[in-house]
């Protein structure tokens, strides 16, 4: 009896959640190195009590293509987090729209607003618009990391101090976390709110008055990016608060 008891005992510990519970957060930011070419930026935030652990990500890159992006750094943070750098290149084919997606299973274990987010794949994306006619164009850099902390039923705020390194405008708007290929995640609710949870279209400040509930909760903030009045690209950053 115990000879089988161990095999199966394996196969239970080998395919607990346990083994890919680990994404909290991310964002992919990019470079123009040359006409079509691009160097992008993956960064995510990880649970560092989590067994699931990524040397390279896989990056779709909108044209029917893919290839890895590898791992430059690795920062142990506080409070279980850990920061990963990953970088790549890619060339376009020309002229176009293009939707970077990166997406890796899992999410953290316990995030209250996305159901049974142990389950759900996590993903980031950016779209880059490829015109020659506008110029070169590289996203706005986010100095602020996509994560914090709240206080249950204290007024919470929150900015990503973005900048944009052409100069163009930028605003903000709240959307959907999303899973598997970059689609909104079924069943995703904003975090509760007293009153009100809201990101200001201009200034990008993230304000909720206030947190009802305490635990982990993810948000996405859309950061898009305007020239002469005209959208030419958007970076969807997604967030974790944990609210004490």
């Amino acid at each position: 009896m115990k000879r089988l008891l161990l095999p199966i005992l394996l196969l239970l510990f080998l395919g607990s959640p346990i083994q890919a519970t680990h994404n909290r957060a991310g964002e992919i930011t990019l470079t123009q190195l040359d006409d079509l070419t691009y160097e992008i930026t993956i960064t995510t935030f990880t649970y560092t009590l989590s067994q699931a652990d990524r040397n390279r990500l896989e990056v779709q890159w909108g044209d029917n293509t893919f290839s890895f992006a590898e791992r430059v750094s690795i920062t142990k943070l506080p409070n279980f987090y850990q920061r990963n750098i990953y970088i790549t290149q890619h060339t376009f084919p020309g002229p176009g729209v293009y939707e970077i997606v990166v997406q890796d299973p899992n999410r953290n274990e316990g995030v209250k607003n996305i159901p049974n987010s142990v389950n759900v794949v996590f993903s980031i994306k950016t779209t880059i618009f490829i015109n020659p006619r506008i110029g070169d164009n590289s996203s706005p850099v986010l100095l602020n990391p996509p994560i914090d902390r709240a206080a249950y039923g204290q007024t919470f705020i929150h900015n990503p101090a973005a900048y944009d390194p052409d100069g163009d405008s930028i605003s903000y708007h709240l959307t959907i976390c999303t899973e598997e290929d970059g689609k909104p995640i079924t069943g995703y609710t904003l975090p509760p709110a007293s009153d009100t949870l809201y990101v200001h279209p201009l200034t990008g400040d993230l304000t909720w008055i206030t947190p009802s509930d305490t635990g982990i909760f993810n948000i996405a903030i859309d950061v898009e990016e305007w020239r002469s009045g005209v959208k030419i690209g958007n970076i969807v950053r997604d967030m974790q608060i944990e609210v004490y």
